[in-house]
């Protein structure tokens, strides 16, 4: 699939559904990340099974994928933003269960540390840019994963990579400390399903060799872990961002640790 055909995709199901502008800008600024990952991935050739999918938002690759897999299962958060996709997943038989990922794996009592899925029942795990807004320790989520895989699947995670040229740049120039604490601030009152939360921050990104240390710790085998760049699509660059960009390509194709994002391919052992 081109990243036309991608892009067009996903836009009809902006139309079917009728999403707001905004929520249609999360998926069209983010067709080149999530077109390069479903490539690199080579998830539009390969046959992926039973599929679970944790926290898909408006990056609609369940629908795109659906064809690939034998069936389908999200995880997403209980947000009303996300409701009017449900029907269109039973339309097209994904499974979707709504999970606040905090109440299950976060420091409280109530905690079960555990998904409600039984063990070794899918192939693929999908998880993009996801974990990075994770308020809890994310060692029993990874187990979770590796339980429910069955033996030889494999996990496809992405993250932000906090070894990027972009985040060494921001914090050797102290670019953007204080809009990040003003953001804590402007969400300070946010509501999301009757609870004051707000689960939109990066609270903890990887680098290359952390992602692959947690997995490994959780009984994983790591086929590759690798830094990729690639951007969001916003408005226009100046040509200023442009040379940035091309900089970052440019170091991160010699020297892959320093790239915007990294990519993870975990298998469970057979």
């Amino acid at each position: 699939m081109t990243k036309a055909e991608f892009l067009q995709a996903g836009l009809e199901i902006c139309t079917r559904v009728g999403i707001s502008e905004e929520l249609r800008g999360y998926f069209t600024n983010g067709v080149s990340r999530l077109h390069a990952t479903c490539e690199h991935f080579e998830l539009f050739e390969r046959n992926l099974g039973d599929v679970l999918e944790v926290g898909p938002f408006f990056g609609f690759t369940p629908f795109i994928l659906r064809d690939r897999a034998t069936s389908y299962t999200i995880l997403e958060g209980d947000d009303p933003a996300v409701y009017p996709l449900a029907p269109h997943y039973k339309e097209k038989e994904i499974s979707l269960s709504y999970l606040d990922l905090f109440e299950e794996f976060g420091p409280i009592k109530t905690a079960s540390h555990r998904l409600d899925l039984p063990d070794s029942s899918f192939d693929t795990v999908l998880c993009w840019e996801t974990m990075e807004h994770f308020a809890f320790n994310p060692v029993k989520f990874v187990r979770e994963l590796h339980r429910v895989l069955k033996p030889g699947g494999k996990a496809f995670i992405t993250v932000p990579n906090k070894a990027s040229f972009q985040a060494l740049a921001a914090l050797i120039l102290g670019r953007g400390e204080e809009r990040s604490i003003r953001a804590y601030y402007q969400f300070e009152d946010y509501q999301s399903n009757g609870k004051t939360a707000f689960y939109g921050f990066h609270w903890r990104e990887y680098s290359t060799g952390e992602l692959a240390a947690l997995f490994e710790g959780a009984g994983f085998k790591i086929n590759s872990c690798l830094g990729v760049t690639c951007f969001q699509d916003n408005s226009p660059p100046s040509p200023g961002r442009k040379i940035a960009r091309w900089l970052s390509q440019f170091g991160s194709s010699i020297a892959p640790r320093f790239a915007t994002n990294v990519f993870l391919i975990a298998q469970k052992g057979g």
